[in-house]
């Protein structure tokens, strides 16, 4: 190639102790003796199995392309006196070809973080060349000195390929964004009841794709509403499905088909007591439709236990449906109870808001401090419906917190502080009225095993200051 050198080796193998001599050289027909522009000499030898091997090493460097005749002419002596044995004339044809055009493509197309190596085409028979390579923007990609190129950035770059003799060729590069190929909800199916709410979550694939996030929308926001966080509440039943579309314009989506009934359930409210204190615990019925009865089960930890009165536990019904309904309770197992509610006669539960009815709790002496679930489960209502048609319904659980303290001397109603309401609760024991919340084991305030009118006296020193 041209700016290129080639080597050429002529050598005449003698019979020791002959020696070889080229006195002369000749390029394109010109001869030469020593050296030219074109061409360099060096003189080399070397021993080969007892013999020598006299050569010269020819350096051609050409300045033109084309065809080059180069020649050697090469004599031998039969000793170093002078006289010449023998000559032998070496002719070599070389064609210098260069570089005149580089191919790559003109445009390619990338991803975020994608690497593509070039391999540059030269178009020139025989021609060979060596390679630098650019980008014009290394924010948008980088390339080394291999041509291979990694995509860095969001762009175009042009990379400019050069040989030696400054031909060159380039190509348009454009990275795009890494765009989502699938989403994935953590529910693909959910039953709601009104005013419940659920916290959608969209996970998208490929892990680097650029643009993750989704936008979140309700088919039917009748029955459900979405934020734009994926928190979806339910306001109304019947069917919808929750979708979420990714934002990067790939058109991906993925969708939680959602079921929302009637708020007709019972709710089980949070409730704090001392260790050793009774309270009461309300479960309050949110009736939309018609409620004609219902049961459940209610599921309270190991040291919690639902207080009795001469062997019937106590339970009571709460508002109007004190008047039209009753109560059947049971023990079934250690911390599991059921209740059954029926009206007298046909009449339903009133729609009236808190209705519902209230179970009080013993918490045992020795329950640690902390917080424990009590769930009413296995919940069976049964409604009418128009035309005295009647449907039984299943709501869901329900779960409410035990918080558990520890007990305060003279705070026998376990709210945290010292009142007369502690004295009030207290009168009403000593009268054997049995408080619905009261702690015996911080009644007890002079110890003797008793309370009496003594404990209550002292409690009253205690809201005095005395």
């Amino acid at each position: 190639m041209l700016g290129a050198s080639v080597t050429i080796n002529p050598y005449y193998d003698a019979l020791d102790p002959n020696y070889c001599h080229a006195y002369s050289y000749q390029v394109n027909g010109s001869y030469y003796t020593v050296s030219s522009e074109d061409v360099s000499v060096a003189y080399a030898a070397m021993t080969t199995g007892g013999s020598t091997i006299d050569y010269y090493i020819f350096t051609l460097t050409p300045s033109k392309t084309g065809f080059y005749s180069f020649s050697t002419q090469l004599c031998w002596y039969e000793n170093r006196m002078y006289g010449t044995s023998g000559q032998i004339t070496v002719t070599y044809l070389i064609n210098v070809v260069d570089v005149k055009s580089i191919s790559i493509p003109s445009s390619i197309s990338l991803c975020l973080d994608d690497t593509y190596t070039f391999l540059p085409a030269i178009t020139d028979v025989g021609a060979t060349t060596t390679f630098t390579w650019l980008s014009s923007n290394t924010s948008v990609a980088t390339i080394d000195s291999n041509g291979t190129i990694c995509a860095t950035g969001l762009g175009t770059t042009i990379i400019t390929c050069t040989a030696h003799n400054g031909v060159y060729a380039q190509c348009e590069v454009t990275v795009n964004p890494v765009m989502v190929s699938g989403i994935t909800l953590n529910e693909i199916e959910a039953d709601l009841t009104v005013g419940e709410r659920l916290q959608l979550e969209a996970m998208v694939v490929p892990e680097n794709t650029t643009d993750k996030s989704v936008t979140w929308s309700s088919t039917n926001e009748a029955v459900a509403v979405v934020s734009e966080s994926g928190m979806v509440t339910a306001v109304g039943s019947g069917t919808c499905q929750i979708k979420a579309t990714a934002n990067d314009g790939s058109g991906k989506t993925a969708s939680c088909l959602l079921t929302v009934e009637k708020n007709n359930k019972l709710t089980v409210t949070d409730m704090t007591q001392c260790s050793g204190g009774r309270g009461v615990l309300n479960v309050l019925l949110s009736d939309e439709e018609t409620i004609m009865g219902f049961q459940f089960d209610l599921q309270l930890p190991a040291g919690v236990n639902v207080a009795e009165n001469e062997g019937k536990l106590l339970a009571q019904l709460t508002g109007n449906a004190v008047n039209t309904h009753s109560i059947s309770s049971t023990k079934i197992s250690e911390g599991l109870y059921r209740f059954i509610v029926t009206p007298q006669g046909s009449r339903a539960i009133s729609n009236t808001s808190g209705d519902g009815m209230t179970i009080t709790i013993d918490v045992a002496d020795d329950l640690a401090v902390g917080t424990y679930d009590m769930t009413i489960k296995d919940i069976e209502m049964t409604v009418r419906k128009a035309g005295n048609v009647y449907e039984d319904i299943h709501p869901k659980n329900s779960t409410a917190t035990l918080t558990v303290t520890e007990a305060m001397m003279g705070d026998v109603n376990g709210d945290g502080r010292v009142s007369v309401t502690d004295v009030i609760s207290m009168n009403s024991f000593i009268l054997e009225e049995e408080p619905a919340q009261f702690i015996r084991k911080v009644a007890d305030l002079n110890g003797d095993g008793k309370i009496t009118i003594t404990d209550m006296v002292q409690v009253i020193d205690i809201i005095l200051g005395r």
